[in-house]
C-alpha cells in the first residue's frame, strides 16, 4: 500500500479510509460535473483535537461512507497552505467546511463529534438538494480594509489599541481577554517599545506581570524548555500541547526584548532555555529547524523521571520559510545578548542554508520545503520574515551580502506583490491555481505592518528618507484597519511606535586589520525604537562620502539625528556614548565639573 500523502493522528483511527484528495483543480472539476458539495478539512500535524477528529468522527463508518458517498473529501495542511487556511479558517483547528463547487462556504465549524457530524451532513444534504441549481459559479468578494492615503500613521490610533489593551488587560494573571490565553508576543513588545518612549510604569507593568506569570505557568514546559501554543483557562493552568517554532521564536525574542529594556536577568534565563530547546529538539543536521512538536498530552502531563523514559513527542521536521526567519531574528538578538559564540554560528549557518534553498530569482521565496521540493511561492509573510531576518544578518555581520538580498526581496515584492499602497498577501494566482477564494487576494496587516518595519529599518540604515517614508505609507494607509482590530492591531501600532522615534544610526568604520566585530555585536544588543546599525570599510564608497576619520580603527559613531557621540573604540564605552546624546545637559555637567574627591 503505498504511503498516504495526509498525515493523520500518530494513534489508531481510520481515518485514511475517507477518500481524501489535495486541493487541486481536479477537485473542483469533479464537484461541478458530479454536482457534489466538498468537505475541506484544514488540519496540522501538531494539533490535539485534529488527531482526536481524525480518531473519532473521521473514524466512524457511518461517517466514513457518507463522506465517500455524497461529498468530495480534500484535506489540507494548514501550515503547508496558510493560503487556503486564511480563507476558509471556520475558527480553530481542525477546521471543518463544506463548500460549493465554485468554493464558496455552505457551512462549517472546528472540532465536530460523530453524531453533530451526521447531522450537518443531513443538513447538507438538504440543502444541497434545494439550492445546487441556483447557486452556480458565484463567489463572495471578500471584505477588504479601507485604505487611507496618508503619508504617515495616527498616532490617536497606537493610543486607541494601546487603551483597548489596557482595558482588556487580566489584572489577576496577566495576558488579555478571560481564556482561552495566548501569549500574543507583539501586544507586549508594543507596550516594552512605548514604554521607553513615554516613561509609563503602568506599561511595563501590564508586560512584566504577564511574562512572569507565562514563563512560571503550565504554558512553559519547565522541564525541556519552550512554550506550548496555548492555555484553555485563564490561570495558564492547562495548556494545548503542541510546541510551534513560530511561537517560539516570537516568545524568545520577546523575552530578550524584556532583558534588554527592564535588565531582568530572568527574562535572559526564560530565552536562553527556550532556545537552548529549540536547538537541541528542531534543529535540523541542514541548520534549518522544524516546524513544531507534537501535542502529546500524557507525555506533558508526566513528572520529569518518567519523561526520562519516554520517546520525545513526533517533531515535525518541514521546514516552513516564515518561522526560521523569526527564529534566526532571535537567535541574532541572543547571540549579541547571550552568547556569540553559542547562538552567532547557528543563526547565520540558518541564514545562508534558508536563503539558498527557498529563493528563486523568478517564483520569490518559497514557503515550505518537503522532502527536498521547495513549495508555494510568493507569500508576503516570507518576504517580511526573511528580509528582517537579512537585515538583522547584515547588522549583526556588517556583510553587503545581505544588505543585497534585502534590496532582492523587495525589488520581487514591489514587482510581484504591491498595490499600490500596501502589499497584497501572496502572487496573483492565475488558471488551475486560482481555486474558490485563492482568486481574490487579501491585504494583511501583520505582514504588512513587518513590511514597513523592514523598509524603515533600512532606510535608516541607509540614510535614504525614502525608504522610510515607504514604511511610514504604508502604516498610514492601514490605519483604520488596525483601528478596528483592536489589539490584533498591536503589530501595527508597533511599527507605529517606530516610526515616530527619532533616529539612532551607529555607524562601525573598519578595516581588513582592524574588524569592528565586538563593537557590532555590543550595538547589536543594544534597545532603540528606530536603530540601524552598518558597516562601511575604510575605503568603501560610503566611507569616502561620510566625512568620517580613518583612524581611530575600528571605531563606531552613534548619532540621534545630527548629534553625535565621541567615536567609541571599546563595547564598554557604549553606555556612555549613548547617555551623552541622550541627556547631553548631563554629559556637559560632566565635562565641566572637577572631579569629586574621594
Amino acid at each position: 500500500m503505498p504511503e498516504s500523502p495526509f498525515r493523520f493522528s500518530p494513534r489508531p483511527n481510520r481515518a485514511h479510509e475517507i477518500h481524501w484528495r489535495p486541493w487541486s483543480a481536479e477537485v473542483f472539476e469533479q464537484a461541478k460535473t458530479e454536482s457534489k458539495p466538498i468537505l475541506l478539512s484544514i488540519s496540522a500535524v501538531w494539533c490535539h483535537w485534529c488527531h482526536v477528529m481524525d480518531e473519532t468522527t473521521y473514524s466512524d463508518p457511518r461517517v466514513i461512507q457518507r463522506i465517500n458517498d455524497r461529498l468530495l473529501a480534500v484535506r489540507v495542511d494548514n501550515d503547508q497552505r496558510p493560503d487556503i487556511n486564511m480563507r476558509y479558517n471556520m475558527g480553530g483547528w481542525p477546521t471543518t467546511a463544506v463548500l460549493t463547487p465554485a468554493g464558496e462556504i455552505i457551512t462549517g465549524g472546528t472540532f465536530i463529534p460523530p453524531d453533530q457530524m451526521l447531522q450537518l451532513l443531513d443538513q447538507v444534504d438538504q440543502y444541497w438538494a434545494q439550492n445546487h441549481a441556483e447557486i452556480g459559479d458565484q463567489l463572495t468578494e471578500p471584505v477588504m480594509p479601507q485604505l487611507v492615503d496618508t503619508p504617515s500613521p495616527d498616532h490617536a490610533i497606537l493610543e486607541e489599541i494601546i487603551e483597548t489593551i489596557r482595558q482588556q488587560f487580566d489584572r489577576a494573571y496577566g495576558g488579555v481577554g478571560l481564556m482561552p490565553k495566548f501569549p500574543q508576543p507583539d501586544v507586549w513588545e508594543l507596550l516594552l517599545s512605548h514604554f521607553t518612549a513615554t516613561g509609563d510604569g503602568s506599561l511595563a507593568g501590564m508586560a512584566v506581570r504577564t511574562l512572569d506569570v507565562m514563563a512560571g505557568s503550565n504554558l512553559y514546559d519547565q522541564v525541556a524548555g519552550g512554550f506550548f501554543r496555548y492555555s484553555t483557562t485563564r490561570e495558564w493552568t492547562i495548556p494545548h500541547f503542541e510546541k510551534m517554532l513560530e511561537d517560539n521564536a516570537e516568545l524568545a525574542h520577546l523575552y530578550l526584548r524584556a532583558f534588554q529594556t527592564l535588565g531582568d536577568d530572568t527574562y535572559r534565563q526564560v530565552a536562553d532555555h527556550l532556545l537552548n530547546w529549540v536547538n537541541r529538539t528542531l534543529l535540523r543536521e541542514d541548520g534549518l529547524w522544524g516546524g513544531s512538536q507534537d501535542a502529546d498530552e500524557e507525555y506533558y502531563r508526566l513528572p520529569p523521571e518518567e519523561r526520562a523514559k519516554r520517546r520525545d513527542p513526533y517533531v515535525d521536521r518541514t521546514i516552513y520559510t516564515h518561522a526560521n526567519g523569526l527564529m534566526i531574528q532571535s537567535q541574532l538578538l541572543a547571540a549579541s545578548l547571550i552568547n556569540p559564540g553559542q547562538y552567532g554560528p547557528v543563526a547565520l549557518t540558518a541564514l545562508e542554508a534558508l536563503y539558498d534553498r527557498m529563493w528563486d530569482d523568478d517564483a520569490g521565496l518559497y514557503h515550505v520545503d518537503l522532502d527536498d521540493h521547495p513549495q508555494l511561492p510568493g507569500l508576503l509573510v516570507d518576504v517580511a520574515q526573511v528580509g528582517l531576518a537579512l537585515l538583522d544578518g547584515y547588522e549583526y555581520t556588517g556583510d553587503m551580502v545581505f544588505l543585497e538580498r534585502v534590496h532582492t526581496l523587495l525589488s520581487w515584492a514591489d514587482q510581484h506583490l504591491f498595490s499600490g499602497q500596501v502589499y497584497w498577501d501572496q502572487v496573483e494566482r492565475q488558471g488551475a491555481e486560482a481555486l474558490g477564494r485563492l482568486k481574490h487576494r487579501q491585504h494583511p496587516l501583520k505582514e504588512n505592518a513587518a513590511m514597513a518595519r523592514l523598509w524603515m529599518r533600512l532606510g535608516t540604515i541607509e540614510n535614504d528618507e525614502e525608504e522610510v517614508e515607504r514604511g511610514r505609507r504604508i502604516l498610514g494607509a492601514l490605519a483604520h484597519y488596525a483601528k478596528e482590530q483592536g489589539i490584533f492591531g498591536a503589530s501595527w501600532a508597533l511599527a507605529t511606535d517606530m516610526a515616530e522615534a527619532p533616529e539612532l544610526t551607529a555607524t562601525i568604520v573598519e578595516s581588513a586589520n582592524h574588524s569592528g566585530a565586538d563593537l557590532r555585536r555590543a550595538m547589536f544588543g543594544v534597545f532603540d525604537r528606530r536603530r540601524g546599525i552598518r558597516t562601511w570599510p575604510v575605503g568603501s564608497r560610503e566611507f569616502a562620502a561620510s566625512g568620517l576619520p580613518e583612524i581611530p580603527l575600528p571605531a563606531l559613531y552613534i548619532c540621534r539625528g545630527t548629534a553625535c557621540a565621541a567615536p567609541v573604540t571599546q563595547p564598554e564605552q557604549i553606555v556612555d556614548a549613548l547617555r551623552s546624546l541622550l541627556f547631553p545637559a548631563d554629559a556637559d555637567m560632566a565635562d565641566t565639573t572637577e572631579p569629586s574627591p574621594s
